[in-house]
């Protein structure tokens, strides 16, 4: 959201109070802009000497894999730069780099991993068909390893100063009429890329007359309308005031604060309308999200197998009952599978569930108890550090859960048919994922998060999913696990 430059004269000419100097708003942008082209020029050039540094000039490994000719000197290798820098900066443009302003950390290292991908492999393989053998495939190929390091480096250093050009920006106020959870949304936002920009807000669309008066009182950037629905005229009214002052007028119905995150255009109807979506996963994000979860269970099972064997020998020791504990829950469409967990409570546990229902920490439709008297003295060091979770990737590799998701609800706590009871039919959506090892409200506080809070944050993951919110939740694991705040 580009708040515009100031303008100094009302509809009817005469004068408005003149902003506080600052950055104009157009200029800030544009020096962003030439900061990602020039840094992301300079990592790519330096990824290629680097990757020939490597093949040709690292000694030890070039002792290792022996150079087919003679050796070669950069100058050789200079000209693929005149390609290749521009094509590698068409690819990061293409992958919203430089463009969308509200990316995460890590969905900005996704778009840099795979921009760096795509930059290597066409390269290459323009190279090979332009000149066959004359460039060596080896270290076209290595690009790809500092590549991604830099150009990380360089687009953290263009938003690093576009944070400083922030502070210095010449904002113009904007207008926020509606209220509500999609108002307080906006505002941070807006903040979030102009931290000196002034949010006025106003809870109804005021008459004509008095939306004119206060559009003349300040140098409003844009007006902002949520909830139109009242009067057609009065909405019309309200765009004409802004039209004749020059005053962006932009219009949020009430369906996005219904359905927030699954309102998107569609128009094949020819008109503009809006459709519901009713989950981020494509067959295609499926298929990636499950390919990430074979790979990262695989590899996480190997690096784990002597926790394993530590963790089962302290449960053996500790109570009478099997090591692992199987639970029936609920997984994708609401089908029934057995998860797999360490045994943390007693072995007689299931039948004792009424006797501790009245402990429920959460007074709503998730049942988790602060000091559950079933709880195991080995188990509840396992729980304080979530270790107890660790066989459900077992339940990954069967296909039954995700890395991340929304928890799987057991079938015998009735926490299924209290969440229906509380939220409705919208309750099931939490159904349309595979369930989670971990998710969005264990990263937000584990169990000390409300069970209105932990159903929200369900469906906030369920309707914004993307590569980068699963790699950025467990990032942030470790670190949650670690300190074991919320965990009973």
């Amino acid at each position: 959201m580009a708040l515009r430059a100031p303008r100094s004269r009302r509809a009817d000419g005469s004068a408005v109070a003149a902003p506080a100097a600052g950055l104009p708003p157009w200029l800030r942008h544009a020096l962003r802009t030439v900061c990602h082209l020039a840094f992301d020029a300079a990592a790519v050039a330096a990824a290629y000497r680097l990757a020939f540094w490597g093949r040709f000039e690292w000694a030890p490994f070039v002792s290792r894999v022996p150079l087919a000719g003679s050796p070669v000197a950069w100058r050789a290798y200079e000209p693929v730069l005149y390609a290749a820098v521009p094509l590698w900066l068409v690819l990061l443009y293409s992958n919203r780099l430089y463009t969308a302003a509200w990316l995460s950390p890590s969905d900005r290292f996704l778009q840099v991993l795979k921009s760096s991908a795509l930059g290597t492999g066409t390269v290459l393989v323009a190279a090979f068909l332009y000149s066959r053998l004359a460039y060596s495939r080896l270290m076209l190929a290595g690009v790809f390893p500092p590549a991604v390091l830099l150009l990380s480096a360089s687009q953290a250093a263009a938003l690093w100063i576009d944070g400083l050009l922030a502070r210095r920006e010449a904002a113009r106020p904007v207008l926020l009429i509606g209220g509500g959870p999609i108002a307080e949304l906006l505002r941070e936002r807006i903040l979030a890329r102009h931290p000196g920009a002034d949010v006025r807000e106003l809870a109804n669309l005021p008459e004509a007359a008095e939306l004119e008066r206060r559009l003349d009182e300040r140098d409003y950037c844009e007006l902002i309308l949520l909830r139109a629905g009242g009067e057609r005229e009065r909405v019309l009214a309200a765009a004409e005031a802004c039209d004749a002052r020059g005053i962006g007028f932009k219009l949020v119905p009430d369906l996005l604060e219904i359905r927030l995150g699954e309102v998107q255009m569609d128009p094949h109807l020819g008109l503009p309308a809006y459709r519901i979506k009713h989950e981020s996963l494509t067959r295609a994000n499926f298929a990636a999200k499950r390919a990430f979860d074979l790979l990262f269970s695989s590899l996480l099972l190997l690096a784990t197998a002597p926790l394993w064997l530590a963790i089962s020998l302290a449960i053996a020791l500790d109570s009478r009952g099997p090591v692992l504990f199987k639970q029936k829950r609920y997984g994708l469409k609401g089908r029934p599978f057995s998860a797999f967990k360490f045994r943390t409570m007693a072995a007689d546990a299931e039948t004792r569930v009424a006797d501790v229902k009245g402990l429920n920490a959460h007074g709503g439709a998730f049942f988790k108890a602060k000091k559950d008297p079933r709880v195991t003295r080995v188990g509840r060091y396992l729980r304080r550090f979530s270790l107890d979770e660790f066989p459900q990737f077992l339940n990954v590799l069967r296909g039954e859960m995700s890395v991340v998701g929304p928890r799987p609800l057991a079938l015998t706590t009735g926490e299924v048919e209290a969440l229906e009871r509380d939220f409705g039919a919208t309750a099931r959506k939490r159904a349309n994922l595979l369930p989670g090892i971990t998710g969005l409200w264990q990263v937000s506080g584990r169990s000390d998060v409300s069970s209105e809070q932990r159903f929200a944050l369900d469906l906030y993951y369920i309707e914004h999913w993307s590569l980068g919110l699963d790699l950025e939740i467990i990032l942030r694991t470790p670190y949650v696990m670690l300190f074991g705040k919320g965990a009973y």
